[in-house]
């Protein structure tokens, strides 16, 4: 056998080519599965349930879990901590700041739960960081200069920072009621169609709000 051939051989075919986000990709699932139950328990509670919830209050209470298995399957996650916002992240990254300056004005999620939420989220984004930005930039919609500021922080920091500052997590797009109606609707229908729309939609938004942070940068 020639050298050409055996290059040949052992070369991978495109079927086995991984993409190198794949097993990120899943926990970013898992993650947004316990994003939503934690969502449609706010709903089926007695306390007040977030704004956008509230509004919805019939479609969050009615989604079983293979609906909100089906809604998960977002090529993102379904929650953001800042992450287009390097100032925030400046100041969240010294100890010195003010937890009162860096405090959002409502909690979404609460309890023991929502830490864990905060905590699994902010390790997976740096985690995620550290093996490729690119990737970062996609699953989290994070900007370049944020990922430069997570990728010099060290696993101490990530745990302080997710335990400082949970009250920061909070759904994306909580201030467009109507992208989180669609998709609901699509995950409880099992309609694959309108459930791709709202992955091509989140994509677009994401990508639309990246876009002046870039900094002439190819993602």
């Amino acid at each position: 056998m020639s050298g050409t051939e055996e290059s040949w051989r052992i070369s991978p075919s495109p079927s086995e080519f991984t993409w190198k986000g794949q097993q990120a990709l899943a926990r970013v699932h898992a993650l947004n599965e316990r994003c939503l139950e934690l969502l449609t328990q706010s709903a089926r509670g007695d306390q007040q349930s977030p704004a956008f919830v509230h509004q919805s209050r019939g479609l969050w209470r009615g989604l079983n879990a293979a609906a909100r298995k089906r809604a998960a399957q977002m090529p993102f996650i379904l929650m953001d901590v800042h992450f287009r916002e390097a100032q925030w992240w400046r100041g969240a990254q010294s100890s010195r700041s003010s937890q009162r300056s860096l405090l959002t004005p409502e909690m979404v999620f609460k309890g023991k739960l929502a830490a864990e939420l905060m905590r699994e989220t902010l390790m997976l984004a740096w985690n995620t960081v550290s093996m490729d930005r690119r990737v970062a930039c996609l699953l989290f919609g994070m900007a370049p200069a944020v990922s430069r500021i997570i990728a010099d922080y060290g696993p101490q920091d990530v745990e302080r920072i997710a335990a400082r500052y949970r009250a920061h997590l909070l759904p994306r797009w909580h201030d467009f009621p109507a992208y989180w109606n669609n998709l609901l609707m699509a995950a409880r229908d099992n309609d694959e169609a309108a459930l791709e729309e709202s992955r091509l939609h989140g994509v677009l938004m994401i990508g639309g709000a990246l876009l002046p942070l870039l900094e002439g940068k190819a993602v």
